[in-house]
């Protein structure tokens, strides 16, 4: 395998000296050079990458829940690497440790829905990667988030809302900060070339043919005791009132079909409704 970003000195040194339940250091910072290489190397030695999944096992942890920068700039760069170089990446890893990898994926974005007083903006991006580096996550992760906890399902709700309500008529996400955040549901993580990763064909038809009307009203009645935490009476009818304006005057249906035609495209760095109030 050629290593053009790698140090092999450093990468031994590391090899030799790192246990996975040792502290996270910026020594894992090798594993950056090294996903780089994995990106752009037709042949990847796959003894090499088995040694070194369980510390990118680790980065990802550290990334997604702890939210360390370091270990957030190596994900970026190995979700990349997993993306544009699948089949090399893949065949070294094997069929097997790579379903591992995939469950993985699957584990932290479920593990992060299910964070409390979370902002929607804080996971899209995972979840949106989750389904773009396998067709089988799409259908796994809606199997566990449907038949997951209150707060899962709370949480797979506000990202729905973005598709039911406008920014400005959104009753379901009161704590945001920046300006636009719904444009959040294109994001991947991936740095600065996130917008290069996108979902394909058969996880676009998955989405459109899942998310209906009818899937979006039975998990907000699934959810009305959990959202009374959070809503009075007033709210909650109101909320449910919006929902069903959204499905008679088009709204959703026209909000999912710009997202689904947006989140396949990558023309563009940053993307935005065409309509957003």
């Amino acid at each position: 395998m050629q290593l053009y970003e790698t140090d092999l000195h450093k990468l031994r040194e590391f090899l030799a000296n790192e246990k996975t339940e040792g502290a996270f250091t910026e020594n894992y910072l090798i594993l950056y050079n090294f996903a780089t290489d994995c990106k752009y190397s037709s042949h990847i030695e796959s003894d090499l990458i088995l040694r070194l999944l369980p510390f990118y096992l680790k980065t990802m942890e550290q990334a997604v829940l702890y939210k360390n920068t370091i270990a957030a700039d190596i994900y970026f760069e190995l979700n990349q690497a997993l993306f544009f170089n699948r089949n090399v990446l893949w065949g070294a890893i094997g069929a097997t440790r790579g379903q591992q990898l995939m469950t993985y994926y699957r584990m932290l974005t479920l593990k992060k829905m299910e964070l409390q007083n979370l902002r929607p903006s804080e996971w899209i991006s995972l979840f949106n990667t989750t389904v773009a580096l396998d067709d089988a996550n799409i259908l796994k992760l809606f199997c566990r988030i449907f038949e997951g906890s209150c707060q899962v399902r709370y949480s797979f709700f506000q990202y729905l809302s973005i598709l039911l309500f406008k920014e400005s008529d959104n009753l379901c996400v009161l704590n945001e900060t920046r300006p636009f955040w719904t444009s959040c549901i294109w994001d991947f993580d991936g740095g600065y070339t996130a917008k290069r990763i996108f979902w394909n064909d058969y996880m676009i038809d998955f989405f459109n043919k899942e998310v209906v009307e009818e899937r979006a009203i039975d998990l907000f009645e699934g959810i009305k005791p959990f959202l009374c935490g959070f809503f009075n009476e007033d709210s909650m009818s109101l909320l449910q009132e919006e929902m069903y304006r959204s499905f008679d005057t088009g709204i959703f249906r026209n909000r999912k079909a710009e997202f689904l035609k947006k989140i396949q495209d990558t023309s563009k760095t940053y993307t935005y409704w065409d309509a957003t109030f």
